[in-house]
């Protein structure tokens, strides 16, 4: 597990919510992602009160918002100078795949 996912873990009080392994596996594969094509990233995940891990990502003039969600998907908007291009729901796997269009193809 990554170490910043166990940080999270350790540091949520008892009040917070339990995490589910759903969520924390969706966390784990974007970090992977994330780690793999070595962009720069400074922000960390958030436990939210609704169970879930959010991660704001800025690449350029791009915010990339994601929210890992205990029902498995990942909740995203794309900003672009302060405003949404693009946002929506879907699996985590078919969300990698649209992140690095946008990555790929100049968009960010």
């Amino acid at each position: 597990m990554h170490p910043e996912i166990e940080a999270v873990l350790r540091n949520k009080s008892k009040e917070d919510g339990i995490l589910n392994n759903i969520t924390i596996a969706n966390a784990e594969k974007l970090l992977n992602y994330i780690c793999d094509i070595n962009i720069h990233r400074t922000s960390r995940f958030e436990l939210t009160p609704a169970d879930s891990l959010y991660l704001l990502w800025q690449v350029g003039q791009w915010e990339i918002h994601m929210e890992c969600l205990k029902n498995g998907k990942i909740s995203y908007t794309f900003r672009k100078n302060g405003y949404g291009k693009a946002s929506g729901i879907m699996l985590v796997d078919e969300f990698i795949s649209l992140l690095e269009r946008y990555l790929l193809t100049g968009i960010c």
